[in-house]
């Protein structure tokens, strides 16, 4: 049994190291953390520094303003991160924006390529698209994820908010820059 004041301070790294490692969610993020709807963010694991950090950027790209009810959507978000990002992650999900439907999943997310999964709420309300281990990875500090979204049948306001994370890859939650973004999607020709 270690003694003193120096092994006292191994055995509190020690017990500290395996939670530290643990937390970053290389293997993809619990669902909930993209910022919308009163979930938190990324930020909930990777600490130290603010949110939208003009280091680096977050963007969506496939997206206006607008929809039209079933067509489908080819939707990219782009982490371009600074010179120390080495992986990135995101989870988005596109949500009803009001009435009975509220913050329930608005639309389908289409079978997502590699480094992508689909991932459901433990209530079943919400359909989250995110990275997973295979799609952190991010060569001269950016990385995208394309997939695609149906817009639903039925007209009506929806949320799109997205999180992402630019990681410096040291394998604990310090110092990774995590953003966030949102658009407001309405039906073409303003129908309710």
């Amino acid at each position: 049994m270690p003694t003193g004041i120096a092994g006292l301070l191994a055995l509190v790294l020690a017990a500290a190291a395996p939670a530290a490692r643990g937390s970053s969610n290389v293997t993809g993020p619990p669902p909930g953390h993209t910022g919308g709807f009163g979930e938190p963010t990324c930020q909930e694991c990777h600490t130290g520094l603010p949110l939208n950090d003009p280091a680096s950027t977050l963007s969506v790209l496939g997206l206006g303003d607008g929809y039209e009810p079933g067509r489908s959507y080819r939707v990219t978000v782009r982490v371009e991160g600074d010179r120390f990002t080495t992986r990135a992650g995101f989870q988005a999900a596109f949500r009803w924006e009001e009435g009975p439907r509220r913050a329930f999943s608005a639309g389908e997310l289409g079978a997502p390529g590699p480094g992508m999964r689909i991932v459901t709420d433990s209530a079943g309300r919400v359909r989250y698209i995110e990275h997973t281990l295979e799609g952190v990875e991010a060569p001269g500090g950016t990385r995208e994820w394309t997939f695609e979204w149906t817009a639903p049948a039925a007209a009506g306001p929806i949320s799109f908010h997205v999180a992402a994370n630019a990681a410096n890859g040291d394998d604990s939650p310090l110092d990774d820059l995590i953003y966030t973004a949102s658009r407001r999607l309405a039906p073409a020709g303003g129908a309710p």
